[in-house]
């Protein structure tokens, strides 16, 4: 006597689905060019965008109104919140990895430092050559002080391993680590909080949030803009500092701008704001510069 065959049990619980075509569509935008502005340019522009993402209303169908998210702190405004607080880390990595690619293309001695780091051949071949030093930074990260300090010694020689020293620093690492905590957050705990985020936060003050999740107002998104604000310009004008300072080995300087705007041009303008970029601000600033280092016409 044969067995009846077991039919397979197949209920479909989770609901009508449709068929994805997701690789017919283009997700990159092909006529984009990279912007030619100072990075901190692009670093405040994406800031201000995503500030401006914080203005989103919702309509009501009850009272037929728009009502400002921010005001609500619902679920949508706690969505979106977490949203810009991505925004706003990766704009300081916008920052980080644009600042680098420039100056490994300006600054002999970074260009030097980094000959012996490796791209893929895939990138060797397709990527343009004033992009090539992006591929550098692949696996590159800017999600904390630590990462940063090592990404700055490993492409540019320069070495902030000693900022605890300088309090204005130490203080902005500090408080953008934090923002990194509350980044992770969201990104790989749907906006909880996890044991190792809170340990690093300090266990003792936090333990009472374990497995909470997120909720910030719009005052705590503008204290993270301002965190994220002033750890680039902190790094800004401290990596300015240290480049064109040890220019002075290697650059035969004049002490005359007529004579040497060539060379400290391109390393003002990187740095420097467009809004800050004036003859009489590049001429200011090539004055303190050659005091501080004694260059003598």
């Amino acid at each position: 006597m044969n067995k009846k065959a077991k039919k397979a049990f197949n209920y479909s619980i989770s609901g009508a689905r449709t068929t994805s075509s997701i690789k017919s569509l283009t997700f990159f935008d092909e006529s984009y060019n990279e912007p030619t502005k100072p990075p901190i340019d692009i670093f405040n522009d994406k800031i201000k965008n995503n500030i401006k993402l914080l203005g989103a209303s919702l309509f009501s169908t009850q009272n037929s109104k728009f009502i400002p998210l921010a005001t609500s702190v619902n679920e949508e405004w706690k969505q979106l919140s977490s949203l810009v607080i991505l925004g706003l880390v990766s704009s300081v990595e916008t920052y980080f990895r644009s600042v680098i690619r420039k100056l490994l293309i300006i600054d002999e001695h970074s260009k030097k430092h980094s000959y012996a780091a490796t791209v893929t051949y895939g990138a060797a071949l397709h990527h343009q050559k004033e992009l090539l030093p992006e591929a550098l930074l692949e696996n590159a990260s800017f999600t904390s002080s630590n990462n940063i300090v090592k990404s700055l010694n490993t492409f540019l020689d320069v070495n902030l391993g000693g900022y605890a020293k300088i309090p204005a620093l130490n203080s902005a690492f500090i408080d953008y680590d934090t923002v990194c905590h509350l980044r992770h957050c969201v990104v790989h705990r749907s906006g909880h909080l996890g044991s190792n985020n809170a340990l690093s936060l300090g266990l003792d003050e936090y333990c009472r949030f374990l497995e909470k999740p997120i909720s910030i107002d719009l005052l705590g998104i503008q204290e993270i803009a301002v965190v994220c604000d002033t750890l680039v310009k902190e790094i800004n004008d401290k990596l300015f500092h240290e480049i064109i300072s040890r220019t002075v080995n290697e650059i035969n300087w004049s002490g005359d701008l007529r004579s040497d705007k060539a060379q400290f041009k391109p390393y003002f303008e990187l740095f420097s704001p467009s809004a800050s970029s004036s003859v009489d601000n590049l001429r200011s600033c090539y004055h303190e510069f050659v005091l501080a280092h004694d260059i003598k016409v």
